[in-house]
């Protein structure tokens, strides 16, 4: 893997954020067949972070506070292995004044949530359902316990009951993401199982990166590999 925080995006360093693509599953960013991001922030600032991304995504405002992040058309303008669109939503550095977020990606027949809280030292933590298990633990990646699930959304009187739903094996990822979604007041699980399309969502904006910004990323990208290997073939 390459030793650079991948979607930090063009303009966005990584040392500005919570977490990065290093801590998003492999399987997410090239397998997701649907996802979204949630951020705790305004619709202008949410694409003003979108701008500085690595592929289009359809910012949609939320009355309740929340502003969703859909991916637009499943690739970034990026060369792979950075080209997938959920991969690059989900695991792009987050600034503290859009925090807490709370991601989602269906994998297969998996569902992936990540949470990156608002404290003090944000860090992003997944949980992983798959059916007839319930949550399992996401291989390499920190663990995220259902209690910070329901604290980033502000329905922590839920606990008890999205942590029945999570342990239960049964339904389908889709399935799971709309209960756990409605439960804890979360807007989006319909536009990220593809339900309905986020460009007819009222006060949808599509945001688009400059090509050329994502250009000078993968040049950097591909120098930082090109160094790698250089250093490790001389070892």
């Amino acid at each position: 893997s390459v030793a650079v925080s991948p979607d930090a995006g063009p303009g966005d360093p990584a040392a500005s954020g919570a977490g990065s693509n290093l801590d998003t599953p492999d399987g997410v960013r090239r397998r997701a067949s649907g996802g979204l991001l949630l951020l705790r922030a305004g619709a202008s600032r949410a694409r003003q972070w979108a701008r500085d991304g690595l592929g289009p995504v359809v910012v949609i405002p939320d009355p309740n506070g929340w502003t969703v992040v859909v991916p637009h058309g499943g690739r970034t303008f990026a060369a792979a292995p950075f080209d997938d669109g959920v991969g690059a939503v989900l695991g792009r550095p987050v600034r503290r004044r859009l925090l807490p977020t709370i991601g989602v990606a269906l994998v297969g027949t998996r569902l992936a949530i990540s949470v990156v809280p608002a404290v003090l030292r944000p860090a992003r933590v997944w949980l992983v359902w798959e059916p007839g298990a319930g949550l399992v633990r996401p291989p390499g990646l920190a663990p995220a316990t259902v209690a910070q699930l329901v604290a980033a959304a502000d329905r922590r009187e839920h606990r008890d009951v999205a942590a029945s739903m999570l342990a239960d094996g049964r339904g389908s990822a889709g399935r799971v993401l709309n209960d756990i979604f409605e439960v804890l007041g979360l807007p989006g699980a319909d536009l990220a199982t593809g339900a309905r399309a986020p460009l007819n969502e009222p006060g949808a904006v599509l945001v688009e990166p400059s090509r050329e910004d994502v250009g000078r990323f993968d040049r950097t990208v591909h120098e930082v590999r090109r160094w790698r290997e250089e250093v490790e073939g001389s070892s």
